[in-house]
């Protein structure tokens, strides 16, 4: 709670200097200048995919060393500064949303099928006593592997674009449901909606995340980005960001606060200071991080199996703490990745073949 206060006080706080000192503001687009696809948002997609495996790599290390305060510390730091990385997600998600033919066809077979299967191997490998009961319960709550809640979530967000979108789009409504939004995301992340909602559904609460969702689609509906950033803007971020680093700093090694992924402000934050300093990355970097962005849906379903798996061996055998942290984020990354090529590389053969 005082985190999520904490973020809305620096926000007010942020945006009373950029309008103080007249500052201009790039807001993100789907399109850029040459109206094609912003890449920047798969680049951002790659930062959350990555985020979310630092995410569970926390988990991973206190699950074999809960008394190496030290490290655990360090890894929970790690782990809240991942923490925008699933709003980030269903904001980049709602951006390119699009009601047309086929919409459910292309969610059935990009999303709702492998995870289907996923969800049903992880169930077998991971668990003893099956129950078809039980693997329903956890297919419909994503609770086969405990980052599969993101699934059944996307898919609410995914069917409340479908029925509100004449709503979410009009321009004059905007302000008003984005703030009403906002709002209804700040009373769930304080719990107050938690007791007129089934336990079971907390985990896949929509209200955890709706503004992020509302503010994908805002940005959607946008043409074209200004592109009016300013120097005086990009220094006033590092300001708040290095405000936000010292706290994350204190909170988790002094308190060891396990921060929750649905803040409403700490995510904005880190768009906005990434979304200005995208364009300084080298070609290699951007379409690295692209890439993990446009495959990230995979990597999310498969690393689960791969960090399962890896909770049998001590993280502290690959050469010592920090190399067990870079081999095991770079195993759950590149392994998923290594994977889809082959499969993709299998298709395109397949496909070949065939017209042959």
């Amino acid at each position: 709670m005082e985190w999520e206060l904490l973020g809305i006080i620096l926000a007010g706080m942020l945006l009373l200097t950029y309008n103080c000192f007249k500052i201009p503001f790039e807001m993100p687009s789907p399109t850029d200048v040459k109206e094609k696809r912003e890449i920047r948002f798969d680049i951002l997609r790659g930062f959350a995919m990555i985020g979310i495996v630092m995410i569970h790599i926390h988990s991973y290390f206190q699950f074999f060393h809960p008394a190496d305060t030290f490290i655990i510390h360090n890894t929970l730091f790690l782990s809240n500064l991942a923490r925008f990385s699933v709003p980030i997600f269903i904001l980049t998600s709602a951006i390119f949303l699009r009601k047309k033919e086929g919409y459910w066809i292309s969610k059935f077979k990009h999303l709702i099928l492998p995870y289907t299967l996923f969800s049903i191997l992880g169930y077998l490998i991971k668990y003893k006593n099956y129950s078809l009961n039980e693997l329903i319960e956890f297919y419909i709550f994503g609770k086969v592997f405990t980052p599969f809640y993101f699934v059944p979530l996307l898919l609410q967000f995914y069917l409340l674009f479908l029925l509100l979108n004449p709503i979410l789009l009009q321009k004059k409504l905007k302000p008003w449901i984005l703030l009403l939004s906002f709002s209804i995301n700040v009373i769930s992340n304080l719990g107050l909606l938690n007791q007129f909602l089934p336990e079971q559904y907390h985990s896949i609460s929509i209200f955890n995340y709706i503004f992020f969702f509302v503010l994908g689609i805002n940005i959607g509906s946008t043409k074209k980005s200004s592109s009016i950033s300013s120097d005086k803007s990009k220094y006033i971020n590092v300001v708040f960001f290095t405000i936000f680093i010292v706290l994350l700093i204190l909170f988790s090694h002094l308190y060891g606060t396990d921060l929750k992924n649905h803040h409403t402000i700490y995510p904005i934050f880190i768009m906005i200071f990434i979304w200005n300093y995208l364009n300084y990355f080298n070609s290699f970097i951007a379409n690295l991080f692209s890439y993990i962005g446009n495959q990230s849906i995979f990597i999310f379903l498969l690393h689960p199996f791969i960090i399962h798996f890896m909770h049998s061996i001590d993280p502290y055998s690959f050469a010592g703490p920090f190399f067990g942290y870079i081999f095991t984020l770079l195993l759950n990354v590149g392994l998923p990745i290594l994977i889809s090529i082959i499969i993709q590389k299998g298709k395109f053969l397949y496909r070949s073949h065939r017209l042959t």
